[in-house]
């Protein structure tokens, strides 16, 4: 939903500058300051436009030095580039530029006060040397960002406060850090204007706010949603009788751009809104009305900084005849509608913040006693393969270490990593293989005839990927995939699916129109959920009463056993056993009514899943696996930590036979690229220079490259051409099959090793 929110957000601003826009067709746009708040809205925008308005795709070029820790945020493409630069440093642009939107700045007085001469140098310094590259270049239009914060403390006489204000100013203030390189910077634009007829305009932003903002801004408008939605008083800073305008971020963004692509020139212009000026403290309890938290309050704080309880101006609102007049700005977003938004945006971003990053309590029982078993380093996502232009970049790397909660038996990661940075577009595809073909058209058959599905039925798949488990039902069928690359297939292939996460939202669709299930699945996705009592409780919506939940997962017991510890990556959050998953049922108020062992992804379990007080019988063989896992030790941290040793060991092991046969001469190649290859790989330190290259069978991957270690990604057609001396099997559980399909290799005397868990020929 926050996406959605910020992308409806785009295409109002992209529809807003109607034909305008088509100026930058085939043109080189520099964006500095592109991870900040606005900087985000216009690199975004400028994307929605090379897709869906311009004739030609313009070039997006934006320059950041990340000092306020946003780097990641921008999504780079074939049409932009982000370049980690200061500014304020010397530095060059290759190529020609035509457009330049200046937004670089410390604008939150929290990160001015903490960056104080970096925020100076950004606005004297690197304005001089962005006009400098505008004078280089001979672009077409340059715009300013500056503030409203050059009028100081405005006269009352002055508000709403025009263009030609002066200002009420103090160079030593609390805020002068942020202040003074504004006006030096408009004084630099107005100069370089006049003596060398530069195209440059200035505009005057007041008070933005909207979804994008960082949650710790510690300004106004956000650190009131924030405390509302959490149930926190909200702060109100002095007697909270100072005013404002509020000018959500649409008609900002739109007036930008209105500004950068109008024939104006050394230009000034107020961007804001002028439609409701008001005490902070009645913003506060629009909020509050907003949020209808019943825990929620105002209460009147010191600010954290002198920057907001010293020098908080009383009066902001500005005069916005001239942009009027002369753009044709029209704001068209009221306040109300605005927070509405806003606070939709922030509800989603907190929930979201809630499931990702580090973890210190467990996802089943709270516990925040949690003991470490294995710490495979800092790895990168394992199915975010990379292509050929990104090699001159360094890819996201993220903790991957398992722990283990004494208390309910979870295995499980330390760190989450947000779910759209694995699962937007993937590229793993269920139907390559025949053993999967096999495994799931084999589990549709005996469903159907154990629940006795027929033509009226309904069965939802959870991560249903290319939906290659729903075609081989013979009912009604429903997927839900995230990626949009896998929604695609699977509804060429007739299986409609719904592309999102297993939401709330989606859940209600889909009873609207289906209504609710006789059977819901989830098979290798339910360990990579993080708020797992959240899909719980849809799956329960989902069913009819005496419906049923099926979930397939990689067993712990089989990766302790057989020592799979490249099943270990990002995407898995959880390492289940039917301990764990009947100690986590129970709390939601379903219940575990039998188990199965099946052979996929080196051992996992099937689990079936009923609501508290289903008509069916707790099945002998959920006793009987708990048993056997308390025998084998799953209760006890001294398995897991016994299993973490042995691991260290096995990559002593491959490391040495790898070392000794690059001596001996001998080539290697790697088979399969799954995500189990990349966690191990970067875990043995084994890169490019070990291994020339790995086959793969899915065409998705071929010409992409393993992250980490940058191994390329090749058609079984580059070994057939020039046969390796070992082919290393790192998809291990297709063993027998990629062995069986590669007879002709064999041979040509290509001998094949499978590398755990002991190197092993075959």
């Amino acid at each position: 939903m926050t996406d959605n929110i910020i992308l409806e957000d785009v295409k109002r601003i992209v529809d807003g500058l109607g034909t305008t826009a088509r100026q930058l067709s085939d043109q080189t746009i520099l964006v500095t300051g592109g991870a900040g708040f606005l900087g985000k809205y216009l690199v975004r925008t400028l994307q929605h436009l090379n897709k869906h308005v311009l004739d030609k795709p313009c070039k997006i070029v934006i320059l950041d030095n990340f000092i306020t820790g946003l780097r990641g945020v921008l999504e780079e493409d074939e049409t932009t580039q982000v370049l980690e630069q200061d500014i304020s440093k010397p530095f060059t642009i290759e190529g020609e530029i035509d457009y330049i939107m200046h937004a670089a700045s410390i604008a939150a007085p929290l990160m001015y006060s903490k960056y104080p001469i970096e925020t100076i140098d950004v606005g004297f310094i690197g304005t001089r040397n962005l006009l400098e590259i505008a004078r280089d270049k001979k672009v077409k239009s340059m715009l300013f960002f500056s503030t409203s914060e050059v009028y100081g403390n405005p006269d009352p006489k002055f508000i709403p406060t025009p263009e030609t204000y002066f200002g009420n100013v103090s160079c030593i203030g609390p805020r002068a850090a942020y202040d003074e390189p504004k006006r030096i910077g408009e004084t630099l634009c107005m100069t370089y204007y006049d003596q060398f007829n530069t195209p440059v305009n200035i505009v005057r932003p007041f008070n933005i706010y909207g979804p994008g903002m960082r949650l710790d801004d510690g300004r106004g408008a956000i650190n009131f949603v924030v405390a509302a939605l959490k149930g926190e008083k909200i702060p109100v800073y002095g007697d909270g009788r100072n005013t404002r305008t509020w000018c959500y971020v649409t008609d900002a963004i739109t007036g930008f751009f209105q500004v950068l692509l109008s024939n104006q020139h050394g230009e000034v212009f107020n961007i804001g809104s002028d439609e409701q000026e008001i005490e902070m403290r009645h913003l506060a309890e629009i909020v509050a009305g907003l949020v209808q938290h019943q825990d929620v309050s105002i209460h009147n704080v010191v600010g954290p900084n002198e920057a907001y309880s010293k020098a908080d101006v009383s009066r902001r609102c500005p005069d916005l005849t001239k942009i009027r007049s002369v753009i044709g700005y029209v704001p068209k977003v009221n306040l109300v509608k605005g927070l509405t938004r806003f606070v939709a945006w922030a509800d989603e971003t907190l929930k979201k913040q809630a499931t990702t990053g580090n973890h210190e309590k467990c996802r089943i029982c709270n516990n925040d006693d949690l003991q470490l078993v294995l710490s495979l380093g800092e790895s990168p996502l394992a199915n975010n393969l990379l292509v050929h232009g990104d090699l001159d970049k360094k890819e996201p790397v993220f903790p991957l270490d398992m722990v283990y909660c004494p208390k309910c038996h979870l295995c499980q990661l330390s760190y989450v990593v947000p779910p759209e940075e694995m699962f937007t577009n993937y590229l793993y595809v269920t139907s390559t293989t025949q053993t999967f073909r096999d495994h799931f058209a084999t589990m549709a058959h005996h469903l159907t005839e154990e629940f006795n599905l027929d033509e009226h039925s309904l069965v939802v798949d959870i991560g249903s990927n290319d939906g290659l488990l729903l075609k081989n039902f013979n009912t009604k069928v429903v997927g839900v995939e995230p990626a949009e690359n896998l929604c695609e297939i699977a509804r060429k292939d007739g299986v409609e699916t719904f592309c999102g996460y297993f939401s709330e939202d989606i859940v209600n669709s889909i009873v609207q129109l289906k209504g609710r299930a006789d059977l819901v699945t989830a098979n290798n996705v339910f360990a990579h959920i993080g708020n797992i009592q959240e899909v719980a409780k849809n799956v329960k919506n989902m069913l009819k009463p005496d419906g049923v939940f099926v979930i397939e997962v990689q067993y712990v017991l089989d990766t302790i056993t057989d020592l799979t510890f490249d099943n270990i990556y990002h995407e898995h959050l959880s390492y289940f056993s039917v301990m764990s998953l009947k100690d986590f049922f129970a709390r939601q108020d379903m219940g575990v009514f039998k188990a199965e062992h099946v052979e996929t992804h080196g051992g996992s379990i099937r689990v079936f899943v009923q609501k508290s007080g289903g008509t069916r019988p707790e099945h002998p063989s959920v006793k009987e696996f708990i048993e056997k896992e308390k025998i084998a030790g799953l209760d006890q941290f001294a398995t897991y930590a016994a299993f973490g040793k042995k691991i260290e060991a096995i990559r002593e092991n491959i490391r040495t036979f790898v070392q000794q046969a690059k001596q001996q001469g001998k080539s290697i190649v790697g088979y399969g690229a799954p995500a189990k290859a990349t966690t191990a790989l970067n875990f043995y330190g084994i890169t490019g220079e070990d291994i020339d290259y790995i086959v793969e069978d899915n065409p998705l991957k071929h010409d992409k490259i393993v992250p980490g270690v940058r191994i390329p990604i090749k058609s079984k057609e580059a070994a057939a051409q020039a046969p390796p001396d070992y082919m290393m099997i790192l998809a291990w559980n297709f063993a027998d099959e990629i062995v069986k399909n590669n007879e002709p290799l064999r041979q040509q005397g290509v001998q094949f090793v499978v590398p755990s868990p002991e190197v092993k020929i075959v």
